[in-house]
């Protein structure tokens, strides 16, 4: 996180999931075209347009044949109506012609036409002729000129109505009665002719035009009985005009006969002499035949009505059984075409259907065939692209051994055909191979270069502690303040570089190889952090609870806070001061945030940071550029701490880090920690106004093995202490470097705790008590209450005792002794060099000795920059000298230093 502000185009996401890759991308010059193009069409698509083709032209095909098939039946079925009709026509012709024979026997008998015959005639004539009228009404026929004809000829029968009454009255002769009825008569016989017409078939059509013929033939021999009629009430022809008339129409019926004979089968033609034959029909021809061989138009006939009348009716009727004999045998094969056309039109539909859906299931077949296995190698490819060829490359990175993590990395795609597709997908099977290789080779050089950057941190790491050793023997040996100075200075470099160097280590992989044996308390932990920094003199530290962290955490915790203090105060305003809090949660977490006052962050980079700190991203360039960031999110995962960025304030701006340190890292203070972390020296009852905060709250460290705690007997002459229960240990080893007397308050103010939930209570019946001669402050008229000092743990560790304990027993005398009068100019006490070292602690300087003794000491005057300097690179000095204590034995240290 040392680099939190970065630019618009350093804070783009690295490492968000790439999308599939679905195609090769158009190159400069070229373009992929529609979708409508050819080559953009989807397999599918080109698989139904290849199969499609054919099936509609067997479609267009089929049904062209079937839609014939459908008019062909139409054609017969309307045909079958068609000869319904004929066959009603037939019969009204029957009818009209009896009718006829009536009307020209009365009118030539001048008897009247009123009698029952003809009027019952008439009835069955009109009968007929209705039934003529519905069936025509029915017809629904194609052709509008044939539908036309069969109005015509029915709308014809209406002058029928006026040619009886005419007739009735004996307006019309017998001969113009005959002439209307012949022609009305003809107009139905010529109708006739429309189904031959109609016939779709050529036997329909022979068929159709033998009832033609025969209807013709029963015509003209009805027409020659009507005229013998006539000439019988004559008895002669009276005219050669009627005479003529006969012999033709003997003639047409003889010349009809011979046509019928012609296109009729001979079973028709047996049909035809059968049904007409018979002594009624021999009288009538023989009658016929006499009448017509007679020379004189006037010469009698001798014609017996009654009997020709009888066999003349019973011969028409009989030729009338033949005509509705054929006519039906016309309709039952016109029926039969029209029921073979819709059997076929059904057989070729569901041909049709048969063919396409066989069509339709190969088309599926193929198809699946064709795109299952494409389907198959896309999907697979898109998750091995995706899902499995990452992961594998994220396990072979990970694995000590990848090229044993290497073997069967990525299972085959599973698709095993021999033709194109499975060609394909072992294709894919070796590029996946390839992938594989290449991340074996990644992972090699990765280790390789981690094992590059380990080794170059150690020695740097070796080049750095001996570089620390060397800085502490001459702080030591160092009396000039300005040069112990300088020496602080390069002191808090080279632990930056110290720091770097862990870094490298860290973006290895590697973990940080010293590890503190068993638990530190949060404030000097803080402190330690702080002291890694450089700008700490801007660190504040308030609110710290009285927690341990255990050991194995105590190293990578301090690493952590430093980086994001190392951030916070790089990119805050070198006026603002950087606060660390702490708070412990219910659930035993511990809380602490880090807040500045700096340009602050965009939430988009909050984001992307946050990510990166919950989820480290692998090591790559980026990563290089924002080490601290990366450091922070790898500690933070060891350790399963919660490391979270946040905007600042609306008003004072700026970021704040919440760091989260989980329970099973955490560990109670014990009782005796307690009472050392907070000053047992009472607050001041009477002197809140005026006693200086140097000495408002001197804590003493825990005795812990910390080189730094105060003695029990602390410069101040302390009431009668109550009894106490643990045994006094001795006290531990001094540091070795000088150490001043306003180290006090330095420590307070490093390890000051701002807002205190409960003070210690004070003794309100304390004996009054000196000034502290630490600060060497003006004698007080006041002074303060009487402190208990802490009862001394029973485990304490006696490795920190040594012989020096009897030189700090002399100086605690002397420091007992009255405070000096002596005070510079700007009202702090005067400070004589090397008036309380431990006797025996420095070697007496070898130059110009008789110098030192009878020249004064030259004070010079320190400006408040100089003085903040010396106090931090004592505080330097006393977390590195604490840590290095805390860590390992002696033994070990010379060694890791060295």
């Amino acid at each position: 996180m040392s680099e939190r502000r970065v630019s618009r185009d350093e804070s783009v996401d690295h490492h968000q999931p790439r999308r599939p890759v679905t195609g090769r991308r158009p190159g400069p010059g070229g373009s992929a075209g529609g979708r409508w193009r050819l080559r953009n069409w989807r397999l599918r698509t080109k698989v139904g347009a290849v199969l499609l083709v054919p099936t509609v032209a067997a479609l267009i095909l089929g049904g062209l044949r079937v839609q014939s098939e459908i008019d062909n039946a139409n054609n017969f079925h309307r045909t079958v109506a068609q000869v319904d009709v004929a066959r009603q026509i037939t019969e009204v012709i029957h009818q009209l012609q009896k009718e006829r024979v009536l009307m020209v026997t009365g009118a030539a008998a001048n008897s009247s036409a009123a009698g029952s015959p003809l009027a019952a005639q008439v009835d069955r004539s009109n009968a007929a002729i209705s039934e003529l009228r519905i069936a025509v009404a029915g017809l629904n026929l194609a052709d509008a000129g044939s539908m036309d004809r069969y109005r015509r000829a029915v709308d014809g029968l209406t002058t029928l109505t006026t040619l009886r009454v005419l007739a009735q009255r004996g307006v019309y002769p017998d001969s113009a009665l005959f002439t209307e009825y012949t022609s009305v008569i003809d107009t139905l016989v010529q109708v006739g002719r429309e189904v031959t017409a109609a016939a779709g078939t050529q036997d329909l059509s022979r068929a159709s035009t033998a009832a033609q013929t025969l209807d013709q033939a029963k015509e003209q021999i009805a027409q020659l009985d009507a005229l013998l009629q006539i000439a019988a009430a004559h008895n002669s022809f009276q005219s050669s005009l009627n005479q003529d008339r006969a012999r033709s129409a003997n003639a047409a019926f003889t010349a009809s006969v011979t046509d019928y004979t012609a296109v009729a089968t001979s079973q028709e033609r047996q049909s035809f002499s059968d049904g007409y034959s018979g002594a009624d029909v021999d009288a009538d021809h023989l009658t016929e035949q006499s009448a017509l061989l007679t020379d004189s138009a006037t010469a009698p006939l001798n014609i017996d009505v009654r009997a020709f009348t009888n066999a003349s009716t019973i011969a028409n009727d009989k030729f009338h059984q033949v005509e509705l004999g054929l006519i039906g045998q016309l309709r039952e094969q016109a029926s039969a075409l029209a029921a073979d056309a819709a059997a076929a039109a059904g057989r070729d539909i569901a041909a049709l259907l048969g063919t396409l859906m066989i069509a339709l299931g190969l088309m599926l077949v193929m198809a699946w065939s064709l795109l299952t296995p494409l389907r198959r190698l896309r999907l697979e490819a898109l998750d091995i692209a995706n899902v499995r060829l990452p992961q594998t490359l994220k396990r072979i990175l990970a694995d000590p051994d990848p090229v044993e993590a290497a073997k069967n990395a990525v299972d085959p795609v599973s698709v095993f055909s021999r033709e194109e597709i499975g060609q394909l997908a072992r294709s894919f099977d070796l590029v996946h191979d390839q992938a594989v290789r290449m991340a074996v080779d990644q992972a090699v050089l990765r280790d390789n270069v981690n094992a590059i950057f380990v080794n170059l941190s150690r020695r740097s790491q070796a080049l750095v502690e001996r570089q620390l050793c060397e800085l502490d023997r001459l702080e030591q040996n160092e009396q000039d303040p300005d040069q112990l100075a300088r020496f602080f200075v390069l002191d808090h470099l080279a632990t930056r570089m110290r720091r770097n160097s862990e870094n490298l280590i860290i973006l290895s992989g590697t973990g940080l190889t010293k590890h503190m044996v068993r638990p530190l308390p949060l404030a000097e932990l803080v402190g330690a952090a702080i002291s890694e920094v450089e700008h700490y003199a801007r660190v504040k530290a308030t609110g710290l609870p009285t927690v341990l962290v255990h050991g194995r955490a105590v190293k990578d915790l301090i690493h952590l806070i430093a980086e994001l203090l190392d951030n916070a105060t790089t990119y805050s305003e070198a006026s603002t001061t950087v606060t660390v809090a702490a708070r412990q949660l219910r659930g035993g977490q511990l809380a602490m945030q880090i807040s500045d006052s700096g340009m602050g962050m965009t939430t988009e980079e909050l984001d992307a940071a946050n990510e990166r700190l919950a989820d480290p991203p692998d090591f790559d360039v980026t990563v290089a550029r924002r080490m601290g960031l990366y450091v922070v999110a790898r500690l933070a995962q060891r350790n399963n701490i919660r490391v979270r960025l946040r905007s600042g304030d609306f008003i004072e701006g700026g970021t704040k880090a919440v760091i989260t340190v989980p329970a099973d890292l955490l560990a109670p203070a014990r009782e005796e920690d307690e009472r050392l972390d907070v000053a047992p020296v009472r607050r001041p009852t009477r002197l809140e106004e005026t006693q200086p905060d140097v000495v408002a709250h001197v804590p003493i460290p825990q005795q812990n093995g910390s080189l730094f705690r105060p003695p029990p007997e602390e410069a101040v002459t302390a009431a009668a202490p109550e009894p106490v229960t643990p045994e006094p240990v001795k006290e531990p080893e001094p540091e070795s470097t000088t150490r001043l007397p306003i180290y006090e308050e330095v420590l307070s103010r490093w390890f000051q705790p701002v807002e205190m939930d409960e003070w210690p209570v004070d003794e309100p019946d304390a004996p009054p008590l000196p000034a502290l001669p630490v600060a060497e402050v003006e004698p007080l008229e006041t002074s303060l209450p009487a402190v208990k000092p802490p009862p001394e743990p029973v485990n304490r560790h006696e490795s920190w005792n040594s012989p020096a304990d009897e030189g700090w027993l002399t100086v605690r005398t002397k420091l007992s002794g009255p405070a000096s009068d002596q005070l510079t100019a700007v009202g702090l006490p005067k400070r004589v060099p090397n008036k309380h070292l431990v006797p025996g602690s420095a070697a007496p300087r070898t130059a110009a000795p008789e110098v030192q003794e009878t020249r004064p000491p030259q004070f010079p005057e320190r400006t408040p920059e100089t003085t903040r300097n010396r106090l931090s690179g004592f505080q330097r000095g006393l977390g590195r000298a604490r840590r290095h204590a805390l860590d390992s034995p002696p033994d070990d240290l010379a060694e890791t230093r060295g």
